[in-house]
């Protein structure tokens, strides 16, 4: 079977859209420890890791008729098949295990450490689309 292009754009816009959301947010400075703006950027941050492990999810079954089992079985199934790079699979990792801290412990999280890795790595989720793009215009 094969997969669901519009449904794949879809995902991938909306990836883009929170990226740049997440920029604009470091950009104006806005965030802060309790401050309504980080507030918004966990939220977003959940948005991405649902819409990247959806991304994911769905090339691998549609495409490889590979399951997988959460979030972070998602993201290694992802680099095991080819969809993700080495490079992005290391920098994406931590992020998929901090999603579980996110949802299910969000009041253990330290707000400064959360602000220097939106800082340090917003760009990963763009560079997440490209490669999933690569990966989709490749034939075969």
């Amino acid at each position: 079977m094969r997969v669901d292009l519009p449904r794949l754009r879809q995902y991938l816009l909306e990836i883009t859209k929170n990226a740049e959301e997440l920029q604009e947010l470091i950009e104006q400075n806005q965030l802060g420890p309790d401050t309504l703006a980080l507030k918004a950027a966990k939220y977003i941050l959940v948005e991405l890791a649902e819409a990247m492990a959806n991304t994911l999810q769905h090339i691998l079954a549609k495409n490889k008729g590979i399951a997988v089992a959460g979030y972070l079985d998602t993201l290694v199934k992802g680099h095991q098949y080819g969809i993700i790079s080495d490079e992005l699979f290391q920098k994406l990792r931590p992020f998929f295990d901090f999603r579980n801290s996110l949802i299910h412990r969000y009041w253990t999280i330290d707000d400064e450490l959360l602000i220097r890795n939106i800082q340090l790595g917003h760009g990963d989720f763009l560079q997440f689309v490209d490669e999933v793009e690569a990966y989709l215009s490749t034939p075969g």
